[in-house]
Order: structure tokens, then sequence, then C-alpha cells
């Protein structure tokens, strides 16, 4: 019975595609591009560029308000941790079940609703946790495994290029989010700059997917005509959610991952304070974010375009070597604005590749017969790496004054991962195996 009532939701999302032609590779993008276009404004605008690209500046703005230490401010990504981990789960299941339409549309409006919410911080930090909390847990369905789950149902050969395409927007937000929101902080304060970020997903997103994320599936294939949903959801390859949990790639994955996300998350979200430490001008500073906000763009495309002609892991190493380099240079010379330029693009870089490469893996690995459910549990550990790295970052920065130990502590982390995604091997054979 679980079986079939998983294979029967999966069977509205069921794409038949073991040999495409040309033809067909051009008519996915001509059917699916109002799906892009509601899943790159609701990723674009939801909880991770949201929450992760404005939390710098909102950070020096409550620190002079309130005197909170930054680590206590930033120590609210805690409660997105907590929410991926907690709601994530039942977010992947319900996608898998019900589709991802509701699932999006209710989280999308929740978003913008508790991000205006924010406004009525007061001095009180717990108000402050609170209302954080309140929105964590409600915006989950915006991440990217919502949205994922249906570029991976209406494309297979440019899945690469799709997924990248509608997560590249999370680079947008991460160029233009931070300047917006500073130029609010400075002309009406940050209460009103709460207000005028949570406006954002309620004009744009939410009537994108309302009018544009479909309610099915993409066209069936005409090898699925005459057939009843169980027998499309024999086609759908890919393995049960046991069968993942029991293999070394999900917790290689997901340990990868996790180290991954420790680096990225706490050298992103401390960015601005780091830089304003070393004599930036906060406007200096928000202008390094928009940059890397811009190259988080171009690397969602090249990754894309590269994962879908060479093998995942390899693309995978080659952008989390580029880390690497970019935090040792931060540690050690990047004392000019030029020079951290440089390493804020070759950070970006693996920061644009890294939601679609976990995306890209868990697809090609573990199939899509379950791929919201594990892509859900393969986000969690991207998810509790995010969300703890800004508070360690911060609070190494309090007890040591100085971001250089952690940044260390980031480029060993970086090569890590590169080196450990070489262990993956080739992918399985889904279709063979249907057969």
């Amino acid at each position: 019975m679980e079986r079939q009532r998983g294979t029967d939701a999966m069977a509205d999302y069921a794409v038949i595609t073991r040999e495409v032609s040309p033809e067909r590779e051009r008519g996915e993008f001509a059917r699916g591009w109002p799906v892009l276009v509601a899943s790159s404004l609701g990723i674009g605008l939801g909880m991770s560029p949201l929450f992760m690209f404005t939390s710098g500046v909102f950070a020096v703005a409550l620190e002079r308000e309130f005197g909170w230490s930054r680590a206590e401010i930033l120590g609210a990504a805690a409660f997105d941790t907590l929410a991926i981990l907690m709601v994530g789960p039942l977010v992947g299941r319900l996608n898998d079940r019900i589709g991802a339409r509701p699932v999006a549309l209710f989280s999308c409006a929740a978003i913008g609703l508790m991000t205006i919410a924010l406004a009525l911080t007061s001095s009180h930090i717990w108000v402050y946790y609170l209302l954080y909390a309140t929105r964590s847990a409600l915006s989950v369905g915006t991440l990217p495994p919502t949205f994922a789950k249906v570029v991976g149902a209406w494309f297979d050969k440019k899945r690469g290029m799709a997924l990248g395409i509608a997560l590249c927007t999370t680079g947008i937000s991460g160029a233009l989010l931070p300047p917006y929101v500073q130029s609010l902080v400075d002309a009406v304060g940050w209460r009103m700059a709460y207000v005028g970020l949570g406006l954002l997903p309620l004009i744009f997103a939410l009537p994108a997917i309302a009018m544009l994320l479909p309610r099915g599936g993409p066209p069936r294939h005409a090898a699925m005509a005459g057939r009843g949903r169980e027998a499309a959801g024999r086609e759908i390859g890919g393995l049960e959610v046991r069968e993942a949990l029991f293999s070394y790639r999900f917790w290689a994955m997901g340990l990868l991952t996790l180290a991954a996300a420790v680096g990225l998350g706490g050298v992103l979200s401390n960015l601005v304070p780091m830089l304003v430490d070393r004599g930036f001008s906060l406007g200096e500073a928000a202008a390094q974010m928009s940059l890397y906000g811009v190259v988080i763009v171009f690397g969602r495309l090249v990754s894309g375009w590269l994962l879908d002609r060479f093998w995942a892991p390899g693309v995978g190493f080659v952008f989390l070597v580029s880390p690497c380099v970019g935090a040792l240079l931060l540690a050690t010379v990047a004392d000019t604005g030029i020079l951290v330029a440089v390493a804020v693009v070759m950070i970006a870089l693996a920061s644009g590749a890294e939601f679609d490469l976990v995306a890209f893996l868990t697809s090609r690995y573990f199939g899509q017969r379950n791929f919201s459910t594990l892509y859900a549990a393969q986000y969690a550990f991207f998810g509790l790496g995010a969300g703890l790295s800004p508070a360690l970052f911060g609070a190494v920065h309090d007890l040591t004054d100085t971001y250089t130990n952690v940044l260390y502590m980031a480029a060993g982390l970086f090569l890590f991962s590169a080196v450990g995604l070489l262990t993956l091997g080739r992918y399985p054979d889904f279709a063979k195996a249907r057969d």
C-alpha cells in the first residue's frame, strides 16, 4: 500500500525519456517555461535568499539598535536549521503526495507575512527569536526541494540547465537584496526594511506560483498512453526511501553537503561584518555581497550546463576547490577591494553550484520516485551546516576578535567535500532496473 500511494502521487509527474531527440530537448523548454518562471521566482524570493543575503545587513542594524552581540543575532539562523530538520521531511513528503503547488502557495504567503512581522521586534531578544522561528517553520516550502521536484519532472535531458536556471535567481536576489535592504535601512530604518523585504514574495512570487505552476504534471510520453496510474508509477525509476537510507551514497552525500554548507554559510552570513571589521564601509561591504550574488547566477548556469555533459562529482570537485582557494585568500592577503572581490568570486562559484549539484546528484543517484523526500533529507544536511555556521563563525569572532581561524577551517571543509565527491561512483541505471 505504501508503494501504491507513492507511485500514485508520482504518476502525475512521470516523464518517460529513454531516448530524447534534439527536437524534444528544445520542446522541454518550450513546454516547461511556465514552470521555470514560477520556480525561479519562488526560489529567488524564498527562505534561502531572503534569510541568507540580508542577515548581515540586519545584524549590523540590530546590533546598533539593541546592543546584542553578533553571535546572538546570527544565532537565530539555528531556527532555520531546526525548521529544515523537523519540518523539511514533512514538506518533502507532502510534495511527493499532494504536489508542489499547494505547498509553495502556503509557504510563499507565510514568508512574506512573517518577514513583515519581524518589524515588531522589541528590545527583548526572545521576541526576535519567536518571530524568526515562526517565519522559519512556515517558510520551508519555499526551499529548492519544493520547486526542484517540478523542474525535474518537466525536464530530463536538460535537467541540469533547467535546475540552474530555476536556482540562479538566488544569485540575482543576492545581488539585489543587500543594497535594497541597506537603502531601506538608511532611508526609513530597519523596521520598514523588514516590511519592504516581506512585500517582495507577496507581490512577485505568490502570483507567479498561482498562475504558472501547474496543478498536474507534464504531458505524458506516448508510451504512457492508455496506462493506469499504477503502471505509470512503475515506470518511474528510483529507489524507495528505505533503500536510499541504507545506501553509502546517501550518507556520504549528506556528510559532504554538511561540510560544504558550514563553510559557505559561515562565510556568507559573516561577510559584511567581516569586511566592516577590516575597515571597509558598510556600502562597500554590501557591494561585495552584491558581487557574490552576481557570481552565484553565473555559477548556477555554468554548473547546470556542465552537469548535463560531464560526471557530476567531477564538476562538483572543481567548484569546491575554488572556495578553498578563496577562503585562504580572505584569511591571508585579501586586504584591498580587488583582492576581496577575487576571493568573493571564488567562494560564490561554489554557492552557485551547491544547490544545483545536490539536486542533480539526488535525481541521478536515487531517481525520481521519491525525489522530494530524499532531496529534502539531503537539504536537511545543508540546512544543518548553513544554520549552525553563522553563529559558530560569529562566536569564534567574539572570542578571538578575528575571522582568520574560521576561514582556515572553511578552506579545509571545502577541500574535504571536493575530494569526497570523487568516491560516489557512476550513476545507477534505473531504466535497466525497470526492464
